[in-house]
């Protein structure tokens, strides 16, 4: 914590008794993220903002099916409060700092004594210290003093998530080509973004570059789109064109890089619906000339697979093998080496053409 913080947290329980009882905000905004649907009402507009930013792509009016999957996060932060209350609903208990720390390992969230009664306290990084989140059940009481935003969109997005069992979600990028589904898989950087868009400015389906849902039951791949962060360097003429239409801008990223903010929907406006997947594209190095090359068995391509954290959530060990077996098994895999944007995205267009 800052040097002189004042220990808010202290008096959570008193503090989360006062919140509760402050009006609900009233507005509504829904998102469909891959087979559920997440409700937000929120007071705090950083908050509301950032899930726009992220998922504008992904809004709905209002759901558009029944029997799916909900998730409604409510953020009461009166005006002039120092701390807002953020609270859950959802049909399964969860123990949230768990929940955290396990499927976000890599952001630097840790868990901090608390001596208040049934709470607890999670830090997370900041400049010039750590910040902390209060949790008790299904509430999280947060500071206006640390950025909490993050954690708890994300937090809203991975209880989802976890909800849609018949649905893996991966980190991958999701196109679709002559109506057949391709999977873009890759470490960070390998050009998931730039191959999909690519694809997408030659008038094929774009899906997602960032998340990508297939339905284990039907191998279908579910469109997931956020907004794109798009890096310089090579990238199709046409996307080049259209990001310079769009005038989307330039955002720092904690990375100390600065991305261009774009939507799909605005880039490329045809609609994304859920494609049978007919291929895993697993990406490899970059060079000047694009290659594809068949995958090994599909036992020894489990390693390159990235599932998200709250997709393995509640899963045992062997329900995830038995999971990420099928789609290697069931699925024909290659392995593409990129080369110039253009070329990679013609290659693997006709070679799902043929």
């Amino acid at each position: 914590m800052h040097e002189g913080e004042p220990e808010w947290w202290r008096d959570a329980a008193s503090q989360s008794r006062h919140l509760k009882v402050t009006p609900v905000p009233t507005r509504q905004e829904w998102y469909r993220l891959g087979d559920g649907y997440l409700e937000i009402r929120s007071d705090d507009d950083r908050f509301r903002d950032r899930l726009e930013l992220l998922f504008r792509d992904c809004a709905v009016t209002m759901p558009a099916a029944v029997g799916l999957p909900r998730v409604r996060c409510t953020v009461q932060a009166p005006a002039g409060a120092e701390v807002a209350l953020v609270t859950f609903d959802d049909p399964e208990p969860l123990d949230q700092c768990r929940f955290v720390l396990d499927v976000f390992p890599d952001r630097g969230y840790g868990e901090s004594p608390c001596t208040e009664p049934d709470w607890r306290l999670l830090t997370l990084p900041i400049p010039g210290g750590a910040g902390g989140v209060a949790v008790s059940g299904n509430r999280l009481l947060v500071h206006h003093g640390t950025p909490w935003q993050a954690l708890v969109g994300s937090l809203a997005m991975s209880r989802l998530f976890r909800l849609q069992r018949n649905l893996l979600f991966l980190h991958a990028g999701s196109v679709g080509i002559g109506g057949q589904g391709v999977l873009l898989m890759g470490p960070k950087g390998a050009g998931k973004t730039t191959l999909s868009l690519a694809l997408a400015a030659r008038g094929h389906a774009f899906l997602g570059d960032e998340i990508a849902g297939v339905r284990l039951d039907s191998l279908e791949l579910v469109p997931v789109r956020r907004s794109l962060a798009v890096r310089d360097g090579p990238r199709a003429a046409a996307v080049g064109a259209a990001l310079d239409r769009e005038a989307a801008p330039y955002e720092p990223f904690p990375d100390g890089s600065s991305r261009r903010r774009a939507f799909a929907g605005e880039l490329f406006p045809e609609p994304a619906v859920a494609l049978p997947l007919r291929r895993l594209v697993f990406l490899r190095s970059q060079g000047p000339v694009a290659r594809l090359e068949s995958a090994p068995a599909g036992r020894e391509l489990l390693s390159n697979l990235t599932p998200l954290g709250a997709s393995m959530w509640g899963r045992t060990p062997m329900q995830a093998m038995r999971d990420l077996l099928r789609l290697v098994s069931s699925v024909p895999a290659v392995m593409l080496d990129l080369g110039a944007p253009e070329a990679t995205a013609d290659l693997l267009a006709t070679s799902l053409e043929e």
